[in-house]
């Protein structure tokens, strides 16, 4: 028996469409978001960190602050395929989050 992609992730993810990422390098459209970490598009022209600060923010008013995230993938999409500016795919793993955020974090999943 072979598990698929999700069956093997350790947080289940949830997608979003009215959610974006703001850090020192502009602004990103999230794709999807568990408690242990977030996936989102951005400018392939970004310079992506290893690590740094993002802010989460979404259309109801929900605005995280300074969550601290470690890049573990990056993957440039074939232009061809997509009419909009956001061409890199990027994941991230949320980094020792407070009792606060992470409480923050569970609200904007289960909003």
């Amino acid at each position: 028996m072979t598990l698929n992609i999700q069956d093997r992730r350790k947080h289940q993810r949830h997608e979003f469409n009215d959610v974006v990422t703001i850090g020192a390098k502009g602004i990103s459209q999230v794709i999807d978001i568990s408690s242990g970490g977030i996936s989102f598009r951005c400018r392939n022209e970004q310079n992506i960190p290893k690590k740094w600060l993002i802010d989460i923010v979404d259309s109801t008013g929900i605005h995280l602050e300074e969550f601290p995230v470690e890049r573990i993938w990056k993957s440039a999409e074939d232009k061809k395929k997509h009419t909009c500016k956001y061409i890199t795919t990027v994941g991230l793993k949320f980094k020792r989050l407070s009792l606060e955020q992470r409480v923050a974090l569970y609200e904007l999943i289960y909003r």
